[in-house]
């Protein structure tokens, strides 16, 4: 903050307002750290680069100024008007204003729409603190406006009232109700950095709850998938863990990892875990071949306790590059060439260890694997 506060001053000292705007100003009402600081600005984008020695045109067009001091970067943006939404996502135009109260009346939420000097005093033209004392998310102005000049405001409601554990007031949720089906007009990406955020609240479920209620989820992609049961969901910092959820609920219907563009990694991780999930009795093996985030996903699924933390621990190896021989040592003993033979038994060998049946070290896998092999000849 105290970066933040040098920025505003020495904007100030140039002839400028600035002030401190955004979800900082409700963090700071609400008695949070905020975790980033928004400086708004009378200043144009050319006059705050002449006034700081190093800056970034992180989105000049739109009158943002990524301004670097103090080992930090601030986000310094022009006041500024939109007007034409023909995407209902982006303005078609941007004009720069020379007044603080133009510029907050085109924010999306009343909490949302408060300015704070550097001396601390709240600017709050539109009764964002009587919101936050009422725990009220509430559009600025007329909700149709605000949500036909961008779609995406709707989902910010809904992900609003579980981070904050705030209620949609009536007038705001039933334009959201009303224009649900314009949120088909934001492109998937978007809208799954909005999911993530809904499934890692703490009040996950008041915000899918909403999503339900207010017709968004009959609008997303796969959105059958949120209706659901999720009073039994405990969230966790990881958005995966709501996806695994909302599928696991569903009967393992994985269709929305394709309307989602879930990246391999995520895709890999849920499948996983359901796999891992539908195993009634897990052993060491279970342990083995699952990775411990993978574990934790499903047992959380299956309410299962955290016996399977120790057994995982205790595991003699916990991958197959542990094992102490390998394919080139079995055909040196054997003097056979490379064939599905190989693959077998190197397995067998994997779970005798892992089963500790046979002991990691390559002069006893060799006694028993002779053996074995001599056996069958």
């Amino acid at each position: 903050m105290k970066t933040a506060v040098e920025v505003i001053r020495k904007l100030k000292a140039a002839g400028f307002e600035a002030y401190f705007v955004g979800g900082a100003v409700r963090d700071f009402l609400l008695g949070k750290t905020p975790g980033d600081f928004d400086v708004a600005t009378s200043a144009e984008p050319d006059q705050v680069k002449a006034i700081f020695d190093r800056t970034v045109d992180t989105g000049i067009q739109h009158g943002t100024v990524l301004v670097l001091t103090g080992g930090s970067g601030i986000e310094v943006t022009t006041f500024r008007t939109e007007t034409g939404y023909s995407d209902n996502r982006r303005p078609d135009k941007v004009d720069f204003v020379k007044t603080l109260d133009e510029d907050l009346k085109r924010r999306d939420f009343t909490i949302n729409a408060m300015a704070m000097t550097e001396d601390l005093e709240i600017v709050d033209l539109f009764g964002g603190r009587r919101d936050i004392s009422e725990e009220i998310i509430r559009s600025v102005g007329e909700p149709d406006e605000r949500f036909q000049e961008d779609a995406l405001r709707m989902l910010r409601a809904v992900r609003f009232s579980g981070q904050l554990d705030f209620s949609i007031d009536e007038k705001t949720l039933g334009s959201i109700r009303n224009n649900a089906a314009l949120i088909r007009t934001i492109a998937v990406e978007r809208l799954k950095v909005e999911l993530d955020k809904i499934m890692a609240n703490k009040h996950a479920a008041r915000s899918i709850g909403y999503l339900i209620d207010s017709g968004l989820a009959d609008q997303l992609p796969s959105g059958e998938i949120f209706r659901t049961d999720w009073s039994g969901f405990i969230p966790t910092p990881d958005p995966l863990s709501g996806w695994l959820y909302a599928f696991w609920q569903n009967a393992k219907d994985l269709s929305a990892l394709t309307a989602y563009k879930f990246s391999n990694e995520e895709k890999n991780t849920i499948k996983r875990a359901l796999d891992a999930a539908s195993i009634e009795q897990w052993d060491s093996w279970t342990c083995y071949i699952y990775s411990s985030k993978q574990l934790e996903f499903a047992a959380a699924l299956t309410d299962r306790n955290s016996g399977w933390i120790r057994m995982k621990e205790n595991l003699p190896i916990h991958s197959k590059s542990e094992l102490a021989v390998n394919g080139r040592d079995l055909m040196e003993w054997t003097e056979k060439k490379p064939g599905p033979w190989l693959k077998e038994l190197l397995e067998e060998i994997e779970r005798k260890i892992v089963f500790s049946e046979l002991e990691n070290e390559k002069d006893k896998i060799k006694g028993w694997f002779l053996n074995e092999y001599n056996r069958d000849k």
